[in-house]
């Protein structure tokens, strides 16, 4: 009936992501390995008296090797499987609300009452959001994921690492929406 709308994470912003977990690891390895980075900076910093490195650092180093290698493995995967953030069919709206390896939230065609793009101040810095305000506030959850309820029934999402524009995906939803309400009074 409708063209689906599938919103995904920002490539380029997934690939740098995904590149910073790179130098914790090599941080990280050459702390429990070789040491070869660390002790020339430890030369560079403490000429006189180098400083030895405790256990508690080679604790730290191999949380440096876990998040770092989880960050480069949830990047590698985004890129090459991404996983929609925000999908559109002939249900609903279904978003990523619960948080990731959660099933999305969906929200029935019926149950929107207003889509909107804004922008919401972050640290005087502001942030473009998509606000989605449904009928029944029952349908979103209390604390969502990348995103911010204002009352029982509004719910800002941040759009800043999509691949759309708010604007973009405001406009779709809306003509998606009036378009299933066309559709269900034509069948009925």
């Amino acid at each position: 009936m409708i063209e689906p709308l599938v919103v995904r994470r920002s490539t380029l912003r997934t690939w740098l992501i995904a590149l910073a977990g790179i130098p914790a690891m090599v941080i990280g390895i050459d702390v429990v390995w070789r040491r070869r980075i660390v002790a020339w900076l430890t030369e560079r910093i403490f000429p006189a008296e180098p400083q030895l490195l405790e256990s508690r650092d080679e604790i730290w180093a191999w949380a440096l090797v876990v998040v770092g290698a989880a960050v480069v493995v949830w990047g590698l995967k985004e890129l090459f499987a991404p996983a929609p953030v925000l999908r559109t069919d002939d249900e609903g709206v279904h978003i990523r609300l619960l948080g990731p390896f959660r099933p999305a939230t969906t929200l029935p065609w019926d149950s929107l009452h207003d889509v909107d793009a804004g922008s919401l101040a972050d640290d005087g810095d502001p942030l473009e959001v998509l606000v989605i305000e449904v009928k029944d506030g029952v349908l979103l959850p209390l604390n969502p994921w990348a995103g911010r309820r204002f009352d029982e029934n509004t719910l800002a999402l941040y759009s800043l690492e999509w691949d759309r524009r708010a604007e973009e995906v405001a406009e779709t939803l809306a003509d998606q929406a009036v378009a299933v309400a066309r559709a269900t009074r034509h069948e009925q």
